[in-house]
């Protein structure tokens, strides 16, 4: 049930994961929003394209600090439960087979260092996660990584390539189901206006008030908010800009492609695969869903560092699209033996790609590489104007929470 309507009145830019959900909470904390989005619907971008992956820090094994692979275990436990918040979800329904963590060949960290790694992921969900009280994605009360005897490799990878696997309970989610179900809730909320196919160029103080300008087609609109939360990414610093607002340091933006293949997978028909620790790539097994698959070297096509990035979406063309699904599958065939079996038609993949904005200006293959930290992320606040930077999709639900706790001076 709707509370009654409260007397801020708020603007979101960007109607991806971060803006939707924050809309959400706030509707239902009695909260009218005015929801900015620049493509046409809402959550077909970076919240659409990615591989869904709910991290609990395997990943981050470069940061020595800990400290983002202790962020992404936050917004694991989190994540479920917050998500019920606005939209009915069978966690069944959407998640992935387990991941296997294949050390590739050239990668940054020894096995036995990313063992190190991941089983202080293992203790640190446990004592997050209150012994098992708060559940991973609703399911799964442990959290494991366990390192496979050498003649398990062919079972997963192609030796020739992987030189270890892990086991492990880390999952992924379908970042199209949830699409949907959000896509579903926000269309019959009343307390949130979307404002689709509009471009917000700036934002000004004006009084005790922030004026949003943007441009509709050839129309251009401005509004005024008691409260502007600027969660577009791909537009990110270039908004905070025009509010005299710079980032913390060096960034990069990069467009990587996120294939699908559209077709009903049962477990056995390919595994979920991590490949590190490097430029390499992920398959991800949705079973009725369908699959997921980018390979790092052929599908990290764009790379800019300027404060909005090209708008990469519109400059490929559909046989481009399939040159990079076509590439990316072939090295990862080498690699993955399971896709070598794998049987599709052409019509059943949809190469789409998304804009990845980090810290950081030195690629993935770099030891020095920034990209291996992801912790300077979140909220930024200046006043009633409020900057986020998602960071990981792991983090959206949780970082939604603690936007809307701001917009309410909770914290």
């Amino acid at each position: 049930m709707l509370v009654s309507l409260k007397p801020k009145k708020i603007a979101i830019l960007g109607a991806g994961g971060m803006g939707v959900c924050t809309a959400l909470e706030l509707a239902q904390r009695g909260y009218n929003v005015d929801l900015y989005e620049e493509h046409h619907l809402p959550l077909r971008k970076a919240s659409y394209a990615n591989e869904g992956k709910v991290h609990v820090g395997f990943i981050y094994a470069m940061d020595k600090s800990f400290h983002t692979a202790y962020q992404m275990l936050v917004g694991a436990v989190h994540f479920t439960e917050y998500l019920k918040r606005w939209v009915e979800i069978k966690p069944e329904e959407m998640i992935s087979t387990p991941f296997y963590y294949l050390v590739h060949k050239g990668s940054l960290l020894t096995a036995q260092a990313l063992n190190v790694h991941y089983q202080r992921c293992c203790e640190v969900f446990d004592q997050l996660s209150g012994g098992g009280k708060m559940k991973y994605l609703g399911l799964f009360d442990s959290l494991q990584a366990t390192l496979l005897p050498k003649s398990k490799i062919e079972e997963i990878g192609n030796p020739e390539y992987i030189e270890d696997i892990f086991e492990t309970t880390e999952y992924a989610v379908d970042p199209r189901y949830i699409a949907e179900k959000l896509t579903e809730a926000l269309a019959l909320n009343p307390n949130i206006n979307l404002i689709a196919s509009t471009k917000v160029e700036s934002v000004s103080k004006v009084g005790s008030y922030l004026r949003v300008h943007a441009v509709q087609g050839d129309t251009k609109l401005t509004e005024d908010y008691t409260d502007v939360i600027n969660s577009t990414w791909n537009g990110l610093l270039e908004i905070d800009r025009t509010m005299g607002i710079e980032p913390v340091g060096t960034w990069s933006h990069r467009y990587k492609f996120g294939n699908k293949i559209l077709v009903p997978l049962k477990r056995q028909d390919l595994p979920s695969t991590t490949m590190v620790l490097g430029p390499f790539g992920d398959t991800v097994n949705f079973g009725d869903r369908g699959a997921f698959m980018s390979w790092y070297p052929i599908g990290r096509t764009g790379w800019s560092e300027a404060y909005r990035p090209p708008d990469w979406d519109s400059m490929y063309s559909p046989e481009e699209r399939m040159e990079v699904f076509q590439g990316s599958f072939e090295e990862l065939k080498k690699r993955v033996p399971a896709l070598d079996k794998l049987k599709f038609d052409p019509e059943s993949v949809d190469p789409v790609g998304g804009d990845i904005l980090a810290l950081g200006n030195i690629d993935v293959d770099k030891n020095e590489s920034r990209l291996h930290e992801r912790f300077e992320v979140g909220i930024r606040s200046f006043g009633n104007y409020h900057s986020v930077d998602t960071g990981k999709y792991t983090i959206i639900p949780y970082l939604a929470m603690k936007m809307a706790d701001r917009i309410e001076g909770k914290v």
